[in-house]
């Protein structure tokens, strides 16, 4: 999973997510006109984000044995219930990184604390202000201003 719950506040209930669209925990999500989910991806910027994933629908990679190294299984603990994704959709601090997946958040950006996160058009959390992009809350803490390994966000969706 690509984010740490800090302070949950609310989330809604599993959603199937659109054929085909691998979503990160982390990222913001939209609802679909199908009432399923799938990553914001509006360019126009006229939706507004639904809230965060919490499921991942990837898997990572199954690596084989070797003569030195056990191999990687499934990932039990995180998975999507029964191919559903469910949201934060108000008010929780969450941490955010990559674990092997990718991050849900521009890494290259500079991050200040308390200064704003958006939606980017790609469906990833970012700083930079642009267009109409849609303000999804604030950050609270990172490790690093540039290029963080991992941000933390309270999101006021």
């Amino acid at each position: 999973m690509a984010l740490r719950v800090i302070r949950e506040n609310n989330r809604s209930e599993g959603r199937k997510p659109v054929t085909g669209v691998a979503i990160i925990a982390g990222q913001p999500v939209i609802m679909a006109a199908s009432n399923e989910v799938r990553t914001y991806n509006d360019g126009t910027f006229a939706a507004i984000p639904y809230g965060i994933a919490i499921e991942t629908t990837t898997q990572l990679p199954i690596a084989p044995a070797s003569g030195l190294v056990a191999g990687e299984g499934y990932d039990y603990t995180n998975f999507a219930r029964g191919g559903l994704v469910s949201a934060f959709i108000t008010g929780s601090e969450l941490e955010l990184y990559d674990d092997g997946r990718g991050a849900p958040y521009v890494a290259g950006d500079t991050y200040a604390l308390n200064g704003p996160v958006y939606a980017k058009e790609d469906g990833l959390v970012t700083s930079a202000v642009g267009g109409g992009r849609q303000l999804i809350g604030s950050v609270v803490d990172f490790d690093a201003a540039t290029n963080p390994t991992r941000l933390r966000i309270k999101f006021s969706i």
